[in-house]
């Protein structure tokens, strides 16, 4: 009777693995799809702050305003692929007006596509491989593999870490590096960080030069580059996206 007993709780065991083993199987190793949603109707609000250097003396223009953009409907592009059409707005800062009270004003169109293997947006028409699958810590790939730019290695930095952007708990963020070189007269940083299941959470891009009058002697010289070199651009951008919200409509 106890050997019955058992072999009836051991096939029930075997059973639950068999499944378990099953429905693992279906659901296949997780590709890192959802950092990259594609639900039409969902949306993402960023804080954007953004300054532009002119030469010496140098002039700074700074622009401060929140960027809606919402994945409005899809189509198919010319290879046939499901392409999702992202609409984006701006409301520019006013400082007695809260962004909240201040309509959206429609700017401009831009497009992706998530595939098996990528996922690739198009900015001023111009194509870049944001993200590689399956997400891998340290994996790199050509971010300008489908546009005419000279080749630009991108990189998982880490994927899978909480962060904390723009005042909201993420569980779950990966940051691509895409570029950072910086020297006695350039600095040059773009990174994107992506949070599952809501997309990107965060920008950053540093683009700057900064060149002393021709005219300097040793010493001037030797003063100017002493200073780091984002308190002495000369010319140049840079911008930051931080999310602030997300929702569908």
């Amino acid at each position: 009777m106890r050997q019955i007993i058992g072999l009836f709780f051991l096939s029930i065991i075997l059973s639950s693995g068999f499944i378990s083993c099953k429905k693992d199987k279906e659901q296949g190793p997780d590709m890192g799809y959802n950092y990259f949603p594609i639900k039409v109707g969902s949306y993402i609000v960023y804080n954007v702050d953004s300054f532009h250097y002119y030469n010496t003396p140098t002039i700074i223009d700074t622009f401060k305003f929140q960027l809606k953009e919402k994945i409005q409907s899809t189509y198919l592009d010319n290879q046939n692929r499901t392409t999702l059409r992202l609409e984006r707005y701006i409301r520019n800062y006013d400082p007695i007006i809260p962004y909240s009270a201040l309509p959206w004003i429609f700017r401009d169109v831009w497009a992706a596509n998530r595939t098996t293997t990528t996922a690739e947006k198009v900015e001023e028409n111009v194509r870049y491989i944001k993200l590689a699958f399956a997400v891998r810590e340290g994996q790199s790939w050509n971010g300008n593999a489908q546009n005419t730019n000279e080749g630009l290695t991108y990189t998982y930095q880490f994927f899978d870490q909480p962060r904390t952007i723009g005042g909201t708990a993420f569980d779950s963020v990966l940051q691509v590096n895409q570029e950072n070189d910086e020297n006695l007269i350039l600095k040059k940083l773009y990174i994107e960080r992506y949070a599952r299941k809501i997309g990107m959470v965060f920008k950053q891009v540093i683009d700057v030069h900064s060149q002393p009058d021709p005219g300097w002697n040793s010493a001037q010289l030797s003063a100017f580059y002493a200073q780091p070199i984002l308190q002495r651009v000369t010319s140049g951008f840079q911008y930051s996206y931080i999310y602030t919200s997300s929702g569908t409509e």
